[in-house]
C-alpha cells in the first residue's frame, strides 16, 4: 500500500489488508437486507439490471392513505457496476444504508 492511495469507497481495509468486494458481495448484501424486510413498515428494496450492468435501490413504504407505495428515499439510482471500482462504489453505497437490525 505504499505510495498507493484509493478513495474511502474504493476499498475496506482490515488489519492492513484491503478486501476488495465482487459481485458476489453486493448479490449477497441484497439478499440479506431483503430477507430483513419482513414486518417493516419501511422496505429496502434494489434493482439489478443485468443488461446495462447498474443496480438501483431505495426505500419505500405503503401510504395507507392512497393505498399505494411511496418512495423514502433514493439510496442509489443506475449506479454502473462495470468496473471493480465501481463494484467497490455500489458495495459500500448499500452497506451504509442497510437496515442494520433484525
Amino acid at each position: 500500500m505504499d505510495g498507493i492511495t484509493f478513495p474511502p469507497y474504493v476499498c475496506h481495509v482490515i488489519k492492513n489488508k484491503i478486501t476488495m468486494k465482487t459481485l458476489n458481495d453486493i448479490f449477497a448484501l441484497i439478499i440479506e437486507q431483503t430477507e430483513l424486510n419482513k414486518n417493516k413498515t419501511l422496505k429496502f428494496t434494489y434493482s439489478v439490471d443485468t443488461k446495462y450492468f447498474w443496480v438501483s435501490a431505495q426505500t419505500i413504504y405503503y401510504d395507507y392513505e392512497k393505498k399505494e407505495e411511496k418512495i423514502f428515499q433514493e439510496i442509489m439510482s443506475n449506479k454502473s457496476i462495470k468496473t471493480p471500482e465501481q463494484i467497490q462504489e455500489v458495495y459500500w453505497t448499500l452497506y451504509n444504508n442497510r437496515r442494520t437490525e433484525k
